[in-house]
């Protein structure tokens, strides 16, 4: 009798220390269980975050180059945040301009899609409270820029988006190194009928020091020369006019350390 009353309270004290245990998780699980969302909640919430920050990460990845100015051809997309019946993509036209709701015709060539923007919101703002406007450049039409001289390959350089004057002799094999005169690098360029004559120093930025970077536009002519040029509206006359015979040019130096210096030649 002995062994079976020792036995029924073995019994009896296990079961109590179970129900003691099952109700102390379960008292624990209500007190911490509304601090945590159910997990469709915190699926949802994820998703919709990660959605959000990917669409920006692409928007970044596609927007074209700032220094690059837009020209006849291209496809620029107009974007209002605010007003999306507005959104429109278009082509420039080869006048240059494009056409959008409200405000008629814009010109768009020659500016970059940072400068077109900035305009838009200005023409914007007496027809839109608070206007948000975004320019984003879809596909560039052909671009080229020509290099020719002192240069191990003269020739045609496709110019996909932002591109140095550095980077398209680098394109064509470099500086021949034997007769090139880097610090007198000419860069001829076409704006609005004119032709400029930018005058570039690439030796110190080859050397490493710190230079500010000359974009080039499409069209541009890059010549590296073989000698030092002490005069440049001297030696646009001599090498160039005779070339490409026109009413005259507009003179830029610019310097290794980005000074500049204006002058004119007709």
């Amino acid at each position: 009798m002995k062994y079976y009353r020792d036995s029924i309270v073995g019994i009896l004290r296990c079961l109590i220390i179970v129900v003691a245990f099952l109700g102390s998780t379960m008292l624990l699980g209500c007190q911490h269980g509304p601090r945590y969302p159910r997990a469709s909640k915190m699926k949802a919430a994820s998703l919709q975050q990660v959605t959000l920050v990917a669409g920006d990460v692409v928007e970044q990845k596609v927007a074209i180059p700032q220094q690059v100015a837009l020209v006849a051809g291209d496809v620029v997309e107009v974007k209002f945040f605010y007003t999306p019946v507005l959104n429109d993509t278009q082509t420039i036209r080869p006048d240059g301009k494009i056409s959008l709701e409200l405000i008629g015709e814009v010109r768009a060539h020659g500016k970059t899609a940072v400068e077109l923007r900035d305009e838009l919101l200005s023409l914007y703002e007496p027809n839109l409270k608070d206007p948000e406007i975004a320019v984003v450049v879809r596909s560039f039409y052909t671009r080229r820029v020509f290099v020719g001289g002192q240069v191990m390959k003269p020739g045609v350089v496709q110019m996909p988006g932002e591109m140095t004057a550095l980077e398209a002799i680098m394109e064509v094999g470099g500086f021949d190194l034997r007769a090139a005169e880097r610090k007198n690098v000419i860069v001829i360029r076409y704006t609005d009928g004119r032709r400029y004559a930018y005058k570039l120093d690439l030796k110190r930025a080859i050397a490493g020091n710190e230079t500010k970077p000359f974009y080039l536009q499409p069209k541009d002519i890059v010549h590296v020369p073989r000698t030092k040029i002490a005069k440049l509206n001297q030696w646009v006359d001599q090498h160039i006019n005779k070339i490409i015979p026109d009413t005259g040019f507009f003179f830029r130096r610019t310097s290794g350390n980005t000074s500049y210096g204006v002058g004119s030649y007709r």
